[in-house]
């Protein structure tokens, strides 16, 4: 696994969770720290989830995990699950706010692993030395920048990417988490990040070994970054030949894994690049 260059008040609504999730937003302060450009996360609106009640999950896309940052438009979902062992439910959108979309669903007690796919979108960049900055910070791998530099001087830089955000939680008690059958489940995204073990089983100074894999083959050198709340992103890492990587909790709190593939558009159209952007989150206890 080799490491590369770092990347360059609010309430809802006032019930219980939102107002907990809110708080801890908000005391956490300056010390919210850019994780990259724009991620797009999932996390649950609360902090005591009961087996059998509706659990409001906020999507949000921003820079500085875990922080509210844009809304989404509910009409790009193309996918939104929760699943519990084999059994899956539909994420439904309940309310859209400017900062974040909330999404529903009632989960019973143990482990749920969640994920919503949103539609691609086009992104322009129109200045060279933006590219460039945007290409350290997501780790892009040399023939990119080999492609990029390549085309000379007043080159286009139109890109569609696509987004996946995966969160992982244990509804109830710890006792109820049962066996840990959905982690292993893909979403329909090209490219998809899963973690080996329960992530909410983890405590600080454990190691989550993750895969990385697109077109569901392991893919190897994929830059993933790694983020905690209240500190700096840790040091990007590239995916081994299997698409491993092997991540270290420093602390409890919320955590995020991040990555962004970006490759040459495959066909004709009207974009010449596409890219899948993906995070997994998950909360780490105090034990």
């Amino acid at each position: 696994m080799t490491k590369i260059a770092a990347r360059p008040s609010l309430r809802l609504r006032a019930n219980r969770g939102l107002h907990f999730f809110f708080s801890v937003f908000l005391a956490a302060g300056v010390g919210m720290m850019r994780a990259t450009a724009h991620e797009t996360w999932l996390l649950p609106g609360g902090a005591e989830l009961e087996p059998g009640r509706t659990v409001e999950f906020l999507m949000t896309s921003g820079m500085g995990f875990p922080a509210l940052g844009a809304g989404i438009d509910r009409s790009r979902i193309l996918d939104a699950v929760l699943m519990q062992g084999a059994e899956r439910q539909n994420l439904v959108p309940s309310n859209a706010f400017k900062e974040a979309l909330e999404l529903s669903a009632v989960p019973g007690p143990g482990l749920a692993c969640s994920w919503v796919q949103l539609r691609p979108r086009i992104l322009e960049i129109p200045e060279k030395d933006s590219v460039e900055h945007y290409l350290g910070e997501i780790g892009a791998g040399d023939e990119v920048y080999e492609i990029w530099r390549s085309q000379g001087e007043g080159s286009l830089w139109r890109e569609s990417y696509g987004k996946l955000a995966r969160n992982y939680l244990v509804v109830g008690e710890r006792a109820d988490a049962g066996e840990a059958g959905c982690i292993s489940e893909r979403s329909a995204a090209r490219f998809d990040i899963l973690p080996l073990s329960d992530p909410t089983e983890l405590s600080s100074g454990d190691a989550l070994e993750i895969q990385v894999l697109f077109d569901t083959k392991p893919l190897a050198g994929q830059a993933i970054g790694f983020v905690r709340e209240g500190a700096s992103p840790e040091e990007l890492v590239r995916s081994d030949a299997e698409g491993r990587v092997r991540l270290t909790i420093r602390g409890s709190g919320l955590h995020m894994i991040y990555a962004t593939n970006l490759r040459r558009a495959s066909r004709a159209e009207d974009f010449n690049w596409e890219s899948d952007f993906v995070t997994l989150s998950f909360n780490v206890e105090d034990l």
